[in-house]
């Protein structure tokens, strides 16, 4: 017998892929444009940027289980729209910040808001998908934060041009609002809400954690990248660090949706090794490039591995579990992401100051080496083990 819901792209998943969008794009306009209000307007010192950076994930990491827990309790619809209108609120709020205290507060918030969104947005998304097609729809989903990072930064550059920083509060306020009158408009799955105890398993899926594992040894590189490219292009001679993301983000974009039909048709082990072998390669080009071809081939390489295993990996989390607790095995698995960006920012930044920033890729590429035996020896056999035991009830 067919799913009744046999294409991706229906008038639910759409307008959710654009709420996902405008919230995203919101959220890049603010990322590389904090720090600047920060120093010139509430004349904070690197420290104190490092802090408003690193304290929104942080927070975005405490929310996740409780969010995730909320989405299997109380429904889908009350708790995404509620969090889409307090992040939209708070984005407004930046106006509002004339010291450095008032606007830790504000990250601190936003970043519980942030962890809200991205966790229930990712739940709903694979409400909305056909079984069948699942991966494939994923990967067009994660498109939409994907284009986000490639526009929102240089839209915000632009936005914020000579210290118009109530504009760029404005616009990305804004933004949000329009994300939540797209949201607001979808049709939601109507499932069971199952009441739990408040004990460990109602806020983290254990069914997932090995999966989450190999997901945070991956992202503890990219905290190495986001952090820490934009001074290793000055190093090396490259005047335009963001040519990095540019080329990441359309190499991510190409490659998210064919990975999730790959997945849907063979599995998940064949795309997830050869994305951490493109990942290897790239981080091992981008330690040796000295040059814009090699930094320009780094990210190509970099960005085609994160596509294949961001996408698939969030599959296998999301088929490991039953409806009624994709809520908190979303949050387990962006909890991974989030706390391995945060320790790669840290550990890797730490290494870089007693080396040098190629060393810190150097090692990227050896770091590498640990999810993928995992993923060989482990991971693919217990996923094949726990699968069976979906189908069988």
């Amino acid at each position: 017998m067919e799913e009744p819901r046999q294409t991706v792209w229906s008038r639910d998943f759409t307008l959710h892929w654009v709420a996902n969008f405008l919230i995203s794009l919101g959220f890049y306009f603010l990322l590389p444009t904090l720090p600047v209000f920060a120093v010139k307007a509430l004349g904070a010192d690197k420290s104190q940027v490092g802090y408003i950076i690193g304290i929104y994930t942080l927070s975005a990491v405490a929310i996740r289980p409780f969010v995730g827990y909320a989405l299997d309790t109380l429904g889908r619809r009350k708790v995404y729209l509620w969090a889409i209108g307090f992040f939209a609120l708070l984005a407004f709020s930046y106006q509002l910040a004339f010291s450095l205290l008032l606007l830790f507060i504000l990250r601190l918030l936003h970043g519980f808001t942030w962890g809200a969104t991205t966790t229930g947005g990712g739940t709903i998304a694979a409400d909305l998908l056909p079984t069948q097609r699942r991966g494939e729809g994923i990967g067009y989903f994660g498109l939409s934060m994907t284009l986000a990072m490639a526009l929102g930064p240089v839209v915000g550059l632009w936005l914020m041009g000579d210290n118009s920083y109530d504009t760029l509060f404005l616009s990305s306020g804004g933004l949000t609002v329009a994300a939540l009158v797209a949201a607001a408009m979808v049709k939601y799955p109507t499932l069971t809400t199952v009441k739990r105890p408040l004990v460990w398993e109602a806020f983290f899926e254990r069914r997932v954690f090995h999966v989450c594992i190999a997901m945070f040894f991956a992202t503890v590189t990219y905290g190495g990248i986001i952090s820490f490219i934009t001074l290793y292009s000055e190093e090396i001679g490259i005047r335009n660090g963001g040519l990095f993301f540019l080329i990441y983000a359309i190499a991510l974009s190409l490659t998210r949706p064919i990975a999730g039909r790959l997945m849907d048709r063979h599995g998940p082990s064949p795309v997830i090794v050869s994305g951490f072998i493109l990942l290897i390669a790239g981080f091992l080009s981008l330690w040796a490039s000295h040059q814009l071809a090699g930094f320009a081939m780094a990210a190509v390489l970099i960005g085609i591995g994160n596509g294949n295993i961001w996408p698939t990996l969030q599959t296998m989390v999301i088929n490991l579990v039953q409806p009624q607790r994709r809520g908190v095995a979303n949050s387990t698995y962006f909890s991974a992401v989030d706390l391995g960006i945060g320790t790669g920012s840290i550990m890797l930044g730490f290494l870089a100051d007693k080396t040098s920033l190629g060393t810190i890729y150097l090692v990227s590429a050896v770091i590498l080496l640990i999810p993928l035996v995992y993923l060989l020896l482990y991971v693919s056999r217990d996923y094949k083990h726990k699968m069976a035991e979906v189908r069988h009830g």
